[in-house]
């Protein structure tokens, strides 16, 4: 098994989009599908997802999409400011925006009684809202919604990596998502396996990067083996 460090992670998916040209949307779209892939959608009927405003929140608008499209109960959310969202996550969001599919928005405390009622009757919690860029403490708003979701959710689901943790070290940045599950993409992040606690059964799903993405940019590791 291969395991890399956030950075790592960032420069192979670089690689993917600028040097041979796969777009960044169909990498995102890879990742929602096997996502999906990994719910059963027999026991879950109801989701709540969470979204920051980055390309994992990007992700988790195309997980809900996709449930949607199969006539699931899907509330979403989203945290942070959208002026400032990437490329793809705005895609996915207009996308949304055209199906007409409600979205409410986090910005203060005041905001959060809709997030429980949501929790409260939603089967599944799907978070999308850090990646494994993050590299800060979490604090203000975001720090309770995620104790807000610890606390209320019947079982959540982690896209990538559980939002709140360092994904070198497996450390919490002041608070984190405890998973019950996390679907990864391509390649084993270092800190799934330092902190398991926290990333619950964790599946290492490909998405469509090619092998001479990943050799290419770890070729000088020696720990680099298949």
């Amino acid at each position: 098994m291969i395991t890399v460090t956030g950075e790592e992670m960032k420069t192979i998916d670089k690689y993917c989009i600028e040097r041979l040209g796969i777009p960044g949307i169909v990498l995102m779209e890879n990742a929602a599908l096997k996502v999906v892939d990994n719910i059963d959608l027999n026991k879950f009927n109801s989701f709540t997802v969470l979204c920051g405003v980055g390309n994992n929140g990007g992700d988790g608008l195309a997980v809900a999409r996709h449930l949607i499209v199969m006539d699931k109960k899907v509330d979403i959310f989203i945290l942070g400011n959208i002026g400032k969202g990437s490329q793809d996550f705005m895609t996915n969001y207009k996308i949304l925006k055209n199906m007409n599919i409600p979205i409410e928005y986090i910005v203060d405390k005041r905001d959060l009684e809709p997030l429980k009622d949501s929790l409260d009757n939603s089967d599944m919690v799907i978070d999308s809202i850090f990646g494994t860029g993050l590299a800060r403490e979490v604090e203000g708003i975001f720090k309770q919604v995620i104790s807000l979701i610890n606390q209320n959710s019947k079982y959540i689901l982690s896209i990538d990596i559980p939002s709140g943790m360092d994904s070198d070290t497996g450390e919490t940045l002041g608070i984190s998502i405890n998973s019950n599950k996390t679907i990864t993409f391509q390649l084993m992040k270092k800190g799934l396996l330092h902190n398991k606690s926290y990333s619950g059964d964790v599946i290492v799903e490909t998405i469509g990067m090619p092998r001479i993405a990943v050799d290419t940019i770890l070729h000088n590791r020696i720990d680099h083996q298949y």
